[in-house]
């Protein structure tokens, strides 16, 4: 892995997979380049979606703005769907550089 283009950004998943060392996982446009650079198939697209409140309302963040941008990447071989959209995300960040570290890591 040393020889690799993008070593930072799989630095960052390894560090990010270890759920007792933490680590920021790295945006998806990083992940997505690591994986053309190992051959990996995945999609990556732009993503933006409405934030609704549960009585029907639009969620407004502070900022005044009820749209939210981010990037979707799927993995089909691991079955992967990250949207960093999605309201639970973050919470789940370490659980999606688990498996894209094994995934690499069997490659």
């Amino acid at each position: 892995m040393k020889n690799l283009k993008n070593n930072k950004t799989y630095n960052s998943l390894l560090k990010k997979s270890d759920y007792s060392n933490g680590g920021r996982m790295p945006s998806l446009r990083s992940i997505s380049k690591l994986l053309t650079d190992l051959n990996i198939e995945h999609k990556l697209q732009p993503w933006s979606e409405d934030k609704w409140r549960p009585n029907s309302l639009t969620y407004n963040t502070s900022g005044g703005t009820k749209l939210y941008s981010g990037y979707e990447l799927r993995i089909p071989e691991i079955n992967l769907r990250a949207n960093s959209c999605d309201t639970y995300y973050s919470y789940n960040t370490g659980g999606y550089a688990r498996d894209i570290v094994k995934l690499i890591k069997s490659k």
